[in-house]
């Protein structure tokens, strides 16, 4: 008989090995990725470029006012006699600062265009000042009895009278740092003459605005 209890015993373990509970299935929580937290880094502002203004580049005596300009607005026998330093300028109907201003300004240009062998003749002047050399310049043209315009970015200061040879006619025409002087023999002279030196000026500094 002892052979039948041992076969009843392992008949007896299969059948509770088959009847043990299944093995849990994990879960979807389980298996779910952790969700990040790290902080997004914040995006660093784009830099302004820095604009460079360019320094104001005065062209030559007959690139700012042609030889045939000159000639039709003054005489057919008009050259271009010379162009001396800035600081020389002294004008017929000058205020005190302009020699003063001029000795420190820069850039300059001066040009003188006349008759050769004669005393008919007519001379410009265009300098970069500063605001204070401007302040000064125009206080004094104004207290002086000048006749003052202003139009967009330009400030025009003209006086008209007569010395004891011609009549006289000087414009100052001012724009930003720019200063522009005709001393002449009339303002329809002087103006036309500051008015195409602006314009020449103008072409050289498309960047200034003038």
């Amino acid at each position: 008989m002892k052979p039948l209890h041992g076969l009843i015993a392992v008949t007896l373990a299969l059948a509770l090995a088959g009847c043990a509970a299944p093995a849990p299935t994990p879960t979807g929580s389980s298996t779910s990725k952790p969700t990040s937290t790290a902080t997004k880094p914040t995006p660093k502002p784009t830099p302004t470029p820095s604009i460079t203004i360019p320094p104001l580049a005065i062209p030559d005596c007959e690139t700012l006012l042609p030889l045939a300009t000159a000639k039709d607005l003054f005489s057919e026998n008009t050259e271009l006699i010379a162009s001396p330093a800035a600081s020389e300028f002294v004008g017929r109907q000058t205020v005190p600062s302009i020699p003063v201003v001029l000795s420190t300004a820069d850039p300059t240009r001066a040009c003188v265009y006349g008759i050769p062998q004669s005393d008919g003749f007519f001379e410009f002047v265009v300098a970069g000042i500063t605001a204070a050399q401007r302040a000064t310049l125009e206080g004094e043209l104004a207290a002086s009895g000048y006749a003052v315009t202003s139009m967009g970015t330009l400030t025009t200061y003209e006086l008209e009278g007569m010395n004891e040879v011609s009549s006289v006619g000087t414009t100052h025409i001012f724009t930003g740092d720019v200063w522009i002087v005709c001393d002449g023999t009339s303002l329809g002279l002087s103006g036309v003459v500051t008015g195409t030196v602006l314009d020449a000026l103008r072409t050289a500094n498309p960047a200034l605005g003038l």
